[in-house]
């Protein structure tokens, strides 16, 4: 019989099924250049570290669902940003363009295949699609609130949504143009599409600011990537418990969940009508026990596992001091706790 893939896996869960067992992914990260024993500078700043680092990662720990992402200043810094790169660090902005509101006029949408590092991370998505042909791969765009925070700064754009706010409305119509560009030309990688949005959960903004400014962008990219018929998964960092139902009126087809977001409660709003992945505390790959990491799978794979629609996952990207050993001991968790037989029923 012929080894069950990961996309099997993940077709199953999508059908409200199973295959032998739950799927299984990772959000590496940086956590990839310590794989590759290489600074973080090198790793944000050579696609080819970024396309190894990935390979690697598969070979070494098998999970179904693989991303392919770097950091979540590249979309802001294709139209415009001036970003820094440490050795010890994620990229930080070094300037925002929109400091000065008036200079939001002279942005232009960016060229996918030329703007900033965006041509390098397009031909590492290419290298895994023609690379990788067993697991299901997924590459990532910023969303248009996170991609506007980079380019004016979070805390001026959230002033701004009461001082200015007709600016925020210009400025999220611009970067909701720049995901439709970039995202549309990843998904002619052959992958598939999940946007990112770190900083719209409510650990950083009110439910009230989400519904005004940002769902009704969303709502837009989910029609635009409908119509090119594919279906568009969100991850959300940190905090949505508040904005769930919103979430999931979307019309996503799955949506990623971080630890501190409540998966018990995910599970009664979305009632299965979207895919779920994540929730695996990112803390544990770092100094988890693997009794704790155990748990914690156990604990994900009981509450979201029946029925289908679920895929376990680490609920953001793995930090860069993660260990290969408590990713292993994940890994293992999952295989065993995750097989079909012992998930209960619905």
């Amino acid at each position: 019989m012929a080894e069950i893939t990961g996309r099997e896996r993940i077709i199953a869960a999508m059908k409200r099924t199973y295959a032998d067992c739950i799927p299984v992914g990772l959000m590496l990260g940086a956590f990839r250049a310590a794989l590759l024993d290489c600074s973080l500078k090198e790793y944000w700043t050579d696609g080819k570290k970024l396309a190894e680092g990935t390979l690697l990662g598969f070979e070494r720990f098998g999970h179904d669902a693989v991303e392919i992402s770097w950091d979540i200043m590249m979309e802001a810094e294709t139209a415009g940003a001036e970003l820094e790169f440490r050795d010890d660090a994620v990229p930080q902005v070094k300037r925002y363009v929109l400091a000065e509101k008036k200079n939001l006029g002279k942005l232009t949408v960016p060229d996918p295949e030329k703007a900033g590092r965006y041509p390098l991370y397009l031909e590492a998505c290419r290298n895994a699609a023609r690379t990788l042909k067993g697991p299901n791969l997924a590459g990532t765009v910023t969303g248009p609130w996170t991609t506007a925070t980079g380019l004016r700064g979070a805390q001026e754009l959230i002033f701004d949504t009461v001082d200015d706010p007709g600016f925020v409305d210009d400025l999220m119509a611009f970067t909701t143009e720049v995901v439709k560009a970039l995202g549309g030309k990843l998904l002619e990688t052959g992958i598939s599409v999940s946007m990112g949005e770190a900083a719209c959960s409510c650990s950083l903004i009110s439910p009230a600011l989400y519904r005004r400014f940002v769902k009704p962008r969303h709502e837009e990219l989910v029609r635009f990537f409908a119509a090119k018929k594919k279906g568009l998964s969100l991850h959300v960092c940190g905090y949505i418990d508040p904005i769930m139902e919103d979430l999931v009126s979307l019309g996503i087809s799955a949506l990623s969940l971080d630890s501190p977001s409540s998966l018990e409660k995910m599970i009664q709003v979305s009632r299965k009508k979207i895919a779920l992945l994540g929730n695996v505390a990112t803390t544990l790959f770092v100094q988890g026990t693997k009794e704790e990491i155990e748990t914690a799978v156990k604990n994900c794979i009981r509450t979201a596992a029946p029925g289908g629609a679920y895929i376990l996952s680490s609920g953001c990207e793995l930090p860069h001091n993660a260990t290969p050993d408590r990713v292993s001991f994940y890994m293992e968790a999952a295989r065993e706790f995750g097989r079909a037989d012992k998930i209960p029923s619905p």
